[in-house]
């Protein structure tokens, strides 16, 4: 076993030992919050007040293009063939642990964006307020890391899969990793690095804004017309969602594995937990309130793409015999081309295409947005330090280097851990200094 192959062993092992230890306390703190949110800091902190049209666009833009990538699909991809690999038969599990993790996440977020908006703080500042300065620092290194070397990674290697799988089943043509490196990487991060470099706001909201909006929208009536031409599996697919709930595979502690897998896939997913929302809402100058409602809108969205539709299309490619599980990742993902192509014809590759194209862009954009609000120093630094780190990311992932991906889980730990303590501390005791009465 060479060093390489050893620390990711070692990385592996540390994070299935943190996570089925770490869940149950995600789920506690986060009751917690959701309770003391609406009981105590909502009422006593924060004035009623209405939804603004004027203030959705960019919190909701810069949320959407930041959660929804590659990694809808990959990533879900990655744990249905975890889930089948350690002996659950029934893949649509997932799905159904998925949504029950989401019952708890997903008003998280709410309390998550009411409480940064309350306090008027990115996520590094209350963190060293709240904690310690030193880790905040932690946390800011530790995010972006997550966000360009791991989420960006996934977007990387998520578009030099579907263009080697449409080369090389659909063009004939072989690409060495080389010449993907030079017209698959190259030309991604010039085409980001060009919208940062204009150092224009409105570019950069404009950009991301057609980008999701135009990949999230493609999806969606991919998915409408997939559902439609299939909607006598769906019987087969909810038989199966149940029949995984209800003989789960057993992990750490005893923990169903499907509900480490599904808590994992929401948070890389809608990212709760992690800070971005509370980042994102800055982008409007709107009322704690009315950010966290607006704040909702992208999570539950994301929820529905990555979890719900990915793992139905997989769940009728693997029954049909189109995808199998477990699978090596290009095998996986060559899969789901097959099947949307089986159902929707050349409509499916063109929409896929389009999503991981436009969806893993706006995520590399948004990656920017949070290294420069989280450092908030001199913007051509911020600038060249992104480049940098974005064009690392594309070759390592290009080159093979698959350890990047292999941090994610336990970066995704590290960061979701600090944030929430400082949430916590603010929910016990720290909010009567923002009563309304003061």
């Amino acid at each position: 076993m060479s060093i390489l192959e050893t620390v990711e062993h070692v990385i592996g092992a540390i994070s299935n030992t943190v996570w089925p230890i770490f869940l149950p306390l995600v789920m506690v703190v986060g009751l917690f919050l959701i309770i003391r949110t609406f009981t105590v800091i909502q009422p006593q902190t924060t004035k009623p007040a209405k939804v603004d049209a004027a203030h959705i666009v960019g919190p909701a833009v810069i949320s959407l293009g930041a959660m929804i990538g590659t990694g809808a699909i990959i990533g879900v991809l990655g744990s249905c063939s975890k889930l089948v690999g350690a002996g659950q038969v029934q893949l649509e599990a997932l799905a159904i642990w998925a949504l029950i993790g989401s019952l708890i996440m997903v008003p998280v977020s709410y309390a998550e964006t009411l409480i940064a908006k309350v306090m008027q703080k990115t996520p590094k500042e209350y963190i060293g307020m709240l904690l310690n300065p030193k880790l905040a620092m932690v946390y800011a290194v530790g995010f972006c890391a997550l966000h360009i070397f791991g989420f960006g990674g996934f977007q990387f290697s998520g578009i030099d899969s579907v263009v080697t799988i449409i080369t090389g089943e659909y063009l004939n043509i072989s690409l060495s990793e080389v010449q993907r490196w030079l017209f698959i990487v190259l030309p991604l991060v010039a085409a980001v690095s060009l919208v940062v470099l204009s150092r224009k706001h409105h570019i950069f909201i404009n950009a991301m804004t057609y980008m999701i909006s135009i990949a999230v929208g493609a999806y969606i009536v991919f998915f409408i017309f997939f559902f439609i031409k299939t909607i006598d599996y769906l019987p087969t697919y909810v038989a199966g969602v149940f029949e995984g709930l209800l003989n789960p595979v057993n992990a750490g502690l005893g923990m169903p594995m499907g509900f480490i897998l599904g808590i994992q896939r929401v948070l890389q997913s809608s990212e709760t937990g992690l800070g971005t929302l509370g980042m994102s809402a800055r982008e409007a100058d709107s009322e704690p309130r009315e950010a966290a409602v607006v704040s909702l809108l992208p999570t539950c969205l994301t929820i529905v793409v990555s979890i719900l539709v990915t793992t139905y299309i997989a769940s009728y490619g693997e029954t049909h015999g189109l995808i199998a599980f477990p699978a090596e990742g290009i095998e996986r993902l060559k899969g789901y081309f097959f099947t949307a192509q089986h159902i929707a014809g050349g409509f499916g590759l063109i929409v896929l295409c389009i999503f991981s194209l436009l969806s893993g862009l706006s995520v590399l954009l948004s990656s920017y947005y949070f290294l420069s609000t989280l450092f908030n120093g001199k913007e051509n630094t911020n600038i060249v330090i992104y480049i940098i780190a974005i064009f690392s990311a594309g070759t390592l992932a290009v080159f093979g280097f698959n350890i990047v991906f292999d941090v994610v889980d336990l970066l995704l730990f590290v960061v979701c851990a600090i944030n929430m303590a400082a949430l916590t501390v603010f929910a016990v005791n720290k909010w009567k200094e923002y009563k309304l009465d003061k």
